[in-house]
């Protein structure tokens, strides 16, 4: 129901919790609720007796509150998650490559908003080719009631925030309250069965440029 995106409230005030509950589109119903269900079970362990909180894995998310947040413009609390090991490519080709396709995948995301669809709002999946071998999987939402200004802003602050302390690391993700990235190189949460892979990307030339 919805294309994915829950939005409730219990109580009355001062005795009220606000609840939100997404899944990625194109997400069965069955693993949307089985994620929505252990995600939401999960958060009740890890933050018992708290009165906010938030858990967002792959292809769901889960938020509550006692204060109403719909639209609001919260980026903290956030949290990086990355595989230490090295990427084990070239870095400068690296960051061509993933700058180039966090670019243009946060573009995509943060315009899609004249759909009249909540669940399908500010959400896109990208690949690129970062070696013959090797392709780089990426994956960005932010929740359908921000505005696309404020989903834009949270995602590209979030990139450079993710840069800063995992860059060269083995794939990895970037969660805030309303947007959430991530990318490896392999395909995830069922974002990708349907992507077509690129043509692997030119080498780098090693000859110095030509001035006058």
């Amino acid at each position: 129901a919805n294309n994915g995106f829950y939005s409730s409230s219990i109580g009355q005030n001062p005795d009220q919790m606000f609840i939100i509950g997404m899944c990625i589109p194109g997400t069965k119903p069955e693993r949307c609720s089985d994620c929505i269900k252990g995600s939401s079970d999960g958060l009740l362990r890890s933050c018992p007796n708290q009165t906010v909180g938030y858990v967002w894995p792959d292809c769901c998310m889960v938020r509550y509150s006692n204060i109403s947040f719909s639209g609001s413009f919260i980026m903290e609390p956030s949290q990086p998650m990355s595989d230490p090991a090295p990427i084990g490519v070239d870095l400068k080709l690296f960051d061509r490559i993933w700058d180039d396709l966090m670019s243009r995948t946060i573009a995509a995301a943060s315009r899609t908003h004249g759909s009249s669809s909540f669940g399908h709002k500010y959400y896109t999946a990208e690949v690129a080719s970062l070696t013959a071998f090797q392709t780089i999987y990426a994956m960005v939402q932010c929740t359908p009631d921000v505005s696309s200004g404020d989903c834009e802003f949270c995602l590209n602050k979030t990139v450079v925030d993710y840069k800063k302390c995992c860059r060269g690391h083995i794939g990895g993700a970037f969660v805030r309250p309303f947007c959430f990235i991530r990318w490896d190189l392999y395909p995830f949460a069922g974002a990708f069965e349907h992507r077509t892979l690129p043509s692997p990307p030119p080498p780098l030339s090693l000859t110095p440029p030509v001035s006058n």
